[in-house]
């Protein structure tokens, strides 16, 4: 079985990340991608996707986007990951380092984007003429893709106060906001 990072280092991921325009031309960097490399891409998604399921960042989904059930704080943490390597480790050290990127948002940009995370498959079958998930099968993903961490909650969804603990940047200026 062959080791789906061996295809692709971070900073190769985190480079077509970049290239992509905040995932705007995410289709046309895997175009150019081998089979290998695009399972590499896939390997280094699903560990920042892994990497970024904590509290302090779904306190900030939850705050910014006015509530965020579990598939919508996934595609939060999809449309995190677009942002580049820069935005996504400072989130990670700081959930309320966000506070600043949501302003810069186009008035047409969601902090959510499930669609992002289908298109190396997309692009995997439409290239090659395979099927993504029994070719993602013959490598070696070294995690369950699967199963998250636990987490343990510092906040509760009843309590603003508790919320305000978490990211209280990201409180003051989004809680209740009209924007998203």
């Amino acid at each position: 079985m062959k080791k789906a990072k061996d295809f692709m280092s971070e900073v190769r991921f985190w480079t077509i990340i970049e290239a992509s325009n905040n995932g705007r031309n995410l289709e046309a960097e895997l175009c150019k991608l081998s089979e290998e490399e695009i399972m590499g891409y896939r390997y280094w998604w699903i560990h920042f996707h892994k990497l970024s399921y904590n509290q302090s960042l779904w306190a900030v989904a939850y705050t910014v986007l006015g509530g965020c059930s579990d598939d919508g704080f996934d595609y939060f943490r999809y449309w995190l990951i677009t942002r580049g390597r820069d935005v996504f480790y400072e989130a990670l050290r700081n959930a309320d380092s966000l506070c600043g990127v949501f302003e810069l948002l186009a008035d047409d940009e969601y902090p959510e984007w499930e669609d992002v995370a289908y298109i190396p498959k997309d692009v995997f079958e439409q290239k090659f003429g395979k099927d993504f998930y029994s070719e993602e099968d013959t490598y070696d993903f070294e995690f369950d893709s699967e199963h998250l961490p636990e987490i343990k909650f510092e906040w509760n969804e009843d309590d603003e106060e508790t919320i305000r603990a978490v990211c209280p940047k990201t409180f003051d200026r989004w809680w209740d906001n009209d924007r998203f």
